[in-house]
């Protein structure tokens, strides 16, 4: 048992999922889906058998963490607008950009499956069979019988160029491991989601299948204040109690809970929302950009804005421009924090 202050970190597994080849893709999604039962060191399951596995239980959201781009050629605007239309009828959560010449369209294995079984077209349909040909173990053509006379020869690229900001940051995915935050983090993270042309997909560490005591990670987060963690003391009737002395109690009342016969997922009712967990997540780069104007700004949750700002610095560094309105300030707790300055003819970062 640990108290952790300020040791909120992350993990870029990858900024641009989309450019990931199939094998690669899927050892990605292993490493997000095994976040939930914190079973990435101890899983013996290939990829493959592990997407399987995915497959058979059910636990779609884990295919979430992927990401597919195509262009499809059109110079007409009625035919746009009726392909536009076939894919929406399907899956309103498409990422949709209009060229002069065509179409961008983006989003993850799971947005183009259920956007054919809702909606089968010569779009999705089409759509759909590619991939299926390309990665059958994530689009397995046995679960998703794909019919043969929707599918037409369209003129599309698959993961095309992007040329504009505004079409790379609609169309670019990158998926980040948060991990030594707080339930209050991820709390406030999964409120941030989701808008027009904006993905947000999570796999965040279970307290029904996780049992922290046998993980031995019952670990605390602090909260961010400026006062060193071991000064802090709590004052409880008489009696003050240092934050060991408060970190053993609740470990206690878990096991005492646990030892009473109540599972997991009925004893973590009293595991304090300071317990540290992990939480892995994949969005567009429109909806990170969305993710770091509330998370850093000098209002936002202390604990969020530190690690928030830590990761906007190293994407600063790894694609230049993209986010190039934030600019950094430090509060008098010395927690940086972000002002962004957007441009009239940029709202459509909002």
């Amino acid at each position: 048992m640990k108290n952790l202050w300020r040791e909120g970190n992350f993990e870029i597994l990858v900024d641009d999922v989309g450019g990931l080849p199939p094998k690669e893709m899927h050892l990605l999604i292993k490493r997000c889906g095994t976040v939930s039962h914190q079973s990435w060191k101890s899983s013996k399951k290939s990829p493959e058998e592990f997407i399987r596995m995915i497959w058979r239980v059910k636990h779609y959201s884990v295919l979430e963490h992927s990401w597919f781009t195509f262009f499809i050629s059109s110079n007409f605007e009625a035919e746009k607008g009726q392909i536009e239309l076939d894919l929406r009828r399907g899956n309103g959560l498409f990422c949709i950009t209009s060229r002069a010449n065509g179409l961008l369209v983006s989003g993850n294995a799971r947005i183009y499956i259920e956007a054919y079984l809702r909606n089968p077209t010569t779009t999705t349909a089409t759509l759909l069979h590619f991939l299926q040909n390309r990665d059958p173990l994530l689009f397995p053509p046995e679960l998703f019988k794909v019919r043969r006379d929707l599918v037409i020869p369209y003129d599309f690229i698959f993961n095309p160029s992007l040329k504009t900001k505004k079409e790379i940051l609609t169309h670019r995915a990158m998926i980040v491991l948060f991990s030594n935050v707080s339930r209050g983090f991820t709390h406030e993270d999964v409120r941030s989601r989701n808008g027009p042309n904006k993905i947000a997909s999570y796999t965040q560490r279970s307290t029904r299948y996780v049992d922290p005591l046998k993980k031995e990670s019952f670990n605390f987060i602090l909260p961010y204040t400026p006062k060193l963690p071991e000064t802090l003391q709590l004052q409880i009737a008489e009696e003050a109690y240092s934050l060991q002395e408060i970190l053993i109690f609740f470990a206690q009342l878990y096991r005492s809970a646990r030892n009473s016969g109540l599972r997991p997922e009925e004893a973590r009712q009293w595991l304090p929302i300071g317990i540290e967990t992990e939480i892995a997540q994949t969005m567009n780069l429109l909806e990170w950009y969305h993710w770091f104007i509330i998370r850093t700004q000098k209002a936002a949750h202390p604990e969020i804005r530190f690690v928030a700002c830590h990761l906007l610095g190293e994407i600063q560094r790894r694609i230049p421009n993209l986010f190039s309105e934030f600019t950094f300030r430090t509060d008098d707790d010395k927690i940086p924090y972000c002002v962004v300055n957007i441009k009239e003819e940029d709202k459509f970062l909002l």
